[in-house]
């Protein structure tokens, strides 16, 4: 219902919107979350939740200073113009993403796999509901937008009101010292990990700058609706495993020194299951996004065609990534990272500049990402003991 109410520039704003937050949110907790689930005392753990809180809120405050004095810019820099008007929302998101990124991190810390799960169903559910109720009386991307926001805002109050009444997040004392000596037992975190992370999403919103750039709003929504659908099994399927494996790889490590068993089974299990989507999707994915979202979106399903093992990839290997973290090997995390950004901006560069060819650019990006996942695979498996 959806990509028949909003055309495929409105798709596009969004997706440049959701592009933009999705690199400069890297910084919302500088990858101190990691920190939560590996502290082996919970009070620990509490201390740096307190201590992903106030970079939160500090990184916020910085947010709104940039947005108001590069805001009226940065859509025009991007090749879209119209994006200037929603990035007053950014803010808020980076604030409200940001803390249920410490939550989710402190119920998987606690195994509230239950919780997780209705966090993850109410972030995909609240988009479609909002944004079908605002489209059907608003023409342009409001409903999108509001959807966005309404589903970046609730589940993280949801989540720390039920997590604060079995737990008690709060902790007796709390000041400046503690958060500094916190900060630095863990300082390789935004040492190593933030840029590697800034640079793994940079890598991955590539596509949607060189897009707009290039090609316009409107095929940026074209493939914003081919990368949200591959997304969506990443999402709500791989991201949960993770949350179980990233528990349990700590857990057996911590006990035993090793946690290949874990990494196997893990690997095993989103291999099989990646598999017959990845079939339907090479074989009929233009068909099926034509049915179900009408001819006009034809397109999207070439786009998801050509990705789908990129995807298929990405949801086997990105769970099992966390050994980098596990291990200590962020460094190495980081080098890849500026490999993965580097090879990505030479491909889109050869795709767009010398063949002036969108679909051999999808085609080289999912080829460089194979390679660069069956590298992470190795490494990690390497990891595990």
């Amino acid at each position: 219902v959806l990509y028949r109410i909003y055309d495929k520039e409105d798709y596009g704003t969004l997706g440049l919107y959701v592009a933009i937050l999705g690199v400069v949110g890297v910084f919302s907790t500088m990858q101190y979350t990691q920190a939560i689930l590996i502290a082996k005392e919970d009070e620990e753990a509490k201390k740096v939740l307190w201590l992903n809180r106030f970079i939160n809120i500090a990184f916020t405050i910085f947010s709104i200073l940039i947005v108001l004095i590069l805001g009226q810019h940065i859509g025009g820099w991007l090749g879209n113009p119209k994006v200037n008007t929603w990035l007053w929302l950014l803010p808020v998101s980076i604030f409200f993403s940001g803390q249920n990124q410490i939550y989710r991190t402190w119920a998987n810390r606690k195994k509230h796999y239950k919780l997780l799960s209705l966090n993850s169903i109410l972030l995909a559910v609240l988009i479609p509901i909002v944004s079908i109720s605002v489209g059907i009386f608003n023409n342009g991307p409001l409903g999108l937008f509001l959807g966005l926001a309404v589903s970046q805002v609730v589940p993280p109050i949801i989540l720390y009101f039920a997590l604060n009444k079995s737990q008690n997040l709060v902790i007796n004392r709390i000041n400046f010292d503690d958060m500094k000596s916190i900060g630095l037992k863990y300082i390789n975190l935004p040492k190593f990990s933030t840029p590697a992370e800034f640079l793994n999403r940079f890598s991955n919103q590539l596509p949607v700058f060189m897009i707009s750039t290039y090609a316009g709003p409107s095929t940026v929504g074209v493939y914003n609706l081919s990368v949200r659908m591959l997304g969506l099994p990443v999402q709500l399927i791989s991201s949960a495993i993770a949350e179980v494996f990233r528990q349990r790889a700590t857990e057996d490590f911590n006990i035993t020194g090793s946690c290949r068993d874990i990494f196997v089974k893990t690997a095993k299990s989103l291999t099989y299951l990646s598999i017959i989507p990845l079939i339907v999707l090479l074989f009929y994915a233009p068909d099926l996004f034509a049915f179900v979202f009408s001819e006009n979106w034809r397109q999207a399903g070439v786009f998801a065609q050509i990705l789908a093992l990129f995807y298929a990839f990405k949801f086997v290997v990105s769970p099992l990534t966390f050994l980098f973290v596990l291990r200590d090997r962020l460094k190495e995390d980081m080098l890849w990272h500026i490999w993965m950004l580097l090879s990505t901006a030479v491909v889109f560069i050869i795709g767009f500049k010398v063949f002036n060819d969108i679909n051999l650019s999808l085609g080289l990006f999912t080829i460089n990402y194979i390679i660069i996942y069956l590298i992470y695979l190795i490494r990690s498996y390497q990891f595990t003991t």
